[in-house]
Formats: C-alpha cells, sequence, structure tokens
C-alpha cells in the first residue's frame, strides 16, 4: 500500500522534533570554522559539510573555484513514482546557503569568543549565526533527514552551500549557475535571515560601480589656474548622480501589488519609519568611498569613487549605467566605469507561484500568524517570513540570501530570491 503525502508529511516533521539537538550541534560546529570574507576561504568550512553530508550516505560534490572557494553540491534525483502515485513532476527545488560570513572587527568589542557556537539564554552565539550558518545547517538537515528517511520525491531535490557571497563575488553561486551545475533548477528556497513571517520573494537590482576621473596635476599654490583637480570634478560628478533618484520604473502590472504591499511592510513592519517605502521606486545611490590625491599641495591628478545604485523593479542596470553616462556628460566629467561588487538585475516571485503560496501556508501554521506574506526587499537580499491574508513582499536589494523562496527561471540572482526579471 502507498503512503500518502500526509503520512510522510507526519514523519519528516516528527523526525525534524526528534532530531532537534542534532541540528543544533551541527549549526554550532558551522560557526566554529571561520570562514570571514574577506579573506573568503571556505576551504574548511565547506570540506566539514561534505563530510558530514557523507555520513549520512549522501554523495556530495565538491566544486573548488579557488583560493578556498568550495562549493558543495549534492542532489537527490525525483522518485520513479511522485508521492500521490502520478507522474513524475518536472520541478527542481535547490536548498542554499552560503559559507562566508563577515569579518569578526574588532575582538575587544565581543564580550564572547566570536566563534563560539553554543547556546546561551536559548540564543545560539557567534559570528555568522544569523548570516547564514543557522539558516545553513537547517537546509542541510532538510536534506538529511529527507534522505534517511527515503520520502519519495516528485522532483528533483538539490543543495548548494556555496561561498564569495558576502563581497559580492562571483565564485560561488554565480559560478555554479555559469557552468550548469543546477541547470533545470525551477526554484529555490534560501536560508538567510529574514523578518520570521515575511518571507522575500523580489528584491531589487544591485549595481556597484567604480568611477575613475582624471586631472592634470601641479603645484597646489597654483590652483585653480593650473592643474586639474581630479577630486574638484569627482565632487561635481557625485552630485550630478544624485539624478538617478528621479529615474521612473515601469514595473509589470502582476507586481505593482507586490511594490505596495512591501512599502507597507518596511514603514510599519522593519521600523523604517513612513516614507522610506519610496526607496522600491527608485533608483538609491551610496557613495561609499572616494579616494584621490596625493598630497594637499599637489594638485590631485585621479579620483577613484565607489559607488552602490539599487535598481528597482521596471528598470534595468544597462538603464542605469546609460543614464549615469548622460548625467556625467551633461556635468562635463569624462570618468571610466568599472563595474563592481553585487551585480544583479530587479527580480521577483509572483505571490500566487507555488513556491510562495507553500511557504506562506507553511509558515502561517508554523507560527499561528494568519497574516504571514511574502515581501520585496529594497536591498539585494537579507531577513524573511508573516500570515490573515498572506502575500509576499519584496526586497530593497541587501546583498546576502533570504528564508527567502525564488522561481529561477534563467540564472536567479545571487540571493536567488526571484525569477521573473526581463528577458535581455
Amino acid at each position: 500500500m502507498t503512503t500518502t503525502p500526509p503520512d510522510w508529511e507526519t514523519r519528516v516533521l516528527d523526525e525534524i522534533e526528534r532530531t532537534r539537538d542534532e541540528l543544533l550541534t551541527l549549526a554550532g560546529d558551522l560557526i566554529r570554522i571561520p570562514s570571514e570574507n574577506p579573506p573568503g576561504d571556505c576551504t574548511d568550512v565547506g570540506l566539514f559539510i561534505a563530510d558530514h553530508l557523507r555520513a549520512q550516505g549522501l554523495d556530495p560534490e565538491v566544486h573548488d573555484a579557488g583560493d578556498g572557494r568550495l562549493s558543495i553540491v549534492v542532489h537527490r534525483a525525483a522518485s520513479d513514482a511522485a508521492v500521490d502515485d502520478g507522474p513524475t513532476s518536472a520541478r527542481h527545488l535547490v536548498l542554499a546557503g552560503h559559507t562566508d560570513v563577515v569579518p569578526v572587527g574588532d575582538l575587544n568589542r565581543w564580550t564572547f569568543p566570536p566563534f563560539a557556537g553554543d547556546i546561551v539564554d536559548g540564543y545560539l552565539r557567534g559570528r555568522g549565526a544569523s548570516d547564514m550558518k543557522a539558516g545553513l545547517a537547517g537546509v542541510i538537515h532538510t536534506l538529511v533527514v529527507l534522505h534517511r528517511l527515503g520520502v519519495p520525491l516528485a522532483g528533483k531535490l538539490s543543495l548548494a552551500a556555496v561561498p564569495d557571497e558576502e563581497q559580492g563575488g562571483s565564485r560561488g553561486a554565480d559560478w555554479l549557475l555559469d557552468r550548469g551545475v543546477l541547470d533545470g533548477a525551477t526554484g529555490a528556497i534560501i536560508a538567510e535571515p529574514a523578518e520570521r513571517t515575511h518571507p522575500t520573494i523580489g528584491q531589487k537590482g544591485s549595481n556597484w560601480f567604480r568611477m575613475t576621473i582624471d586631472g592634470r596635476p601641479g603645484h597646489g599654490s597654483l590652483q585653480p589656474l593650473h592643474g586639474v583637480n581630479a577630486n574638484l570634478l569627482a565632487a561635481r560628478a557625485v552630485i550630478a548622480l544624485q539624478q538617478l533618484w528621479d529615474m521612473k520604473p515601469s514595473p509589470p502590472e502582476d507586481v505593482v501589488d507586490l511594490i505596495e504591499r512591501s512599502k507597507t511592510f518596511a514603514e510599519e513592519r522593519e521600523g523604517y519609519g513612513p516614507g522610506i517605502g519610496a526607496v522600491f521606486e527608485h533608483v538609491t545611490v551610496n557613495i561609499g568611498t572616494i579616494h584621490g590625491g596625493t598630497s594637499s599641495n599637489v594638485v590631485a591628478d585621479r579620483c577613484v569613487v565607489d559607488v552602490d545604485t539599487r535598481v528597482p523593479i521596471g528598470l534595468s542596470r544597462a538603464e542605469v549605467l546609460a543614464r549615469v553616462e548622460e548625467l556625467l556628460a551633461e556635468a562635463g566629467v569624462e570618468a571610466t566605469i568599472e563595474p563592481t561588487g553585487f551585480r544583479s538585475e530587479p527580480n521577483w516571485t509572483l505571490p500566487s507561484d507555488p513556491v510562495v503560496t507553500e511557504l506562506v501556508a507553511a509558515l502561517r501554521e508554523l507560527t499561528g500568524d494568519p497574516t504571514a506574506e511574502g515581501c520585496s526587499s529594497g536591498r539585494p537580499p537579507t531577513p524573511a517570513p508573516s500570515a490573515a491574508t498572506a502575500s509576499p513582499c519584496s526586497s530593497t536589494g541587501r546583498p546576502n540570501w533570504p528564508p527567502s523562496t525564488a522561481s529561477t527561471r534563467g540564472h536567479p540572482s545571487p540571493t536567488w530570491s526571484s525569477p521573473r526579471r526581463p528577458t535581455p
């Protein structure tokens, strides 16, 4: 007699509850393995994950992109017969997370060892506990439980534990995608930290670039009559770039409601206050660093400016960069523009997509919150999931990856929080 889906669900949930200490131990072990980025070497944590999976009877792939950028991938094929005895689905779900963490910083400011990996007063402690080794342990343990119980799958399931996320590098998720390791994926769940009842299902695009401006050196005592000061040109350029905020996006009609819900969520639930929701409909511009000149008495012959812009749904990186060139020309500034860091197009998964509706329903059941819904983020990725009308929100574009969900038609962004983006 075939085991029915409800029986499998109960068995899986019971096993997760039975092995909760096993899960917490795994999370602590991951935290205790340093994997700060920079420098970004994830060799030790990657090999630990691979060994853990082998010990559970799985056959992990180790993909080495160089300089310690190890990705660990496991595939579990669909069962010969689907759970409900129907035809095997073409769906392919990826459980994903990154292994690198931000640097520890000043040790004197820590009140406990930064890689403690212990539990005190109900809190898991250590660098990367939230972003995102606890979540990574969760998706690893989920795969282990499904394998251990022999749960029949109606589609392919993969696990991807990747490096190179915290600095927006290209040798993690992007590297796997470019090499076809995850070909055929139709959806993903990324265990980034997110607001408990609002999984991130969309996000703004990330468009970082470096602006290099050359001047002409001279003696400082002869300014402004001799030499061309690159720092002054850079100041003019910085002011001109503020006009990127005025660009008008044209989001698809079926995403407008998601954006509106996300604006409300950002203002009412994330605590930023009235008006912050405007970032969902504008290009944001942050002048991160400015380096110019060699001495106070020498006319600066070069200035380098690092800029972080986030692209709303309804615009593209190409459109923003084209406007950058226009604004610089109007300001009379010649500059070399070099893309850097996080680069992704605005992306989203509709609230009606099955990967969203299933997750939201589960969150409502687990949290008892009927207002749980997906949201979009104004940052290219971070925190997740709430449940009377469930409807996800979008992200402002913070660069991480969330407990977020995404259909992955084409290459998902580094945060995998959504698949539907304009075709190039």
